[in-house]
């Protein structure tokens, strides 16, 4: 369900922390069919819809581009420098265009 809110956030960056966790908990009851955990195929499926949603045209490019886009602003990267070994953890930014 984590990960679901963390999809909500870039996506709908003005959100209200109880609009979102009342959103997801409602989205969590559909896309994991009922169950404490979502398998492969559900997040596939979830990840599909998202996509779909979201996206303006019925377009392979565009959902690929919109899921990169989420996936980079969700993730945690784990940098470690060759010379020192020194681990560096950069955390996921949520960034908003206003046009």
């Amino acid at each position: 369900m984590q990960m679901m809110k963390r999809i909500y956030k870039v996506l709908l960056p003005l959100y209200r922390e109880e609009e979102i966790n009342r959103e997801v908990a409602q989205e969590w009851i559909h896309d994991a069919r009922g169950q404490p955990a979502m398998n492969l195929c559900l997040f596939q499926k979830l990840l599909f819809r998202i996509a779909h949603g979201w996206g303006t045209h019925i377009d392979i490019d565009e959902y690929i581009e919109l899921l990169t886009r989420v996936y980079e602003r969700i993730t945690i990267k784990k940098i470690i420098r060759g010379e020192t070994g020194e681990i560096e953890i950069a955390l996921p930014r949520i960034q908003v265009e206003i046009f």
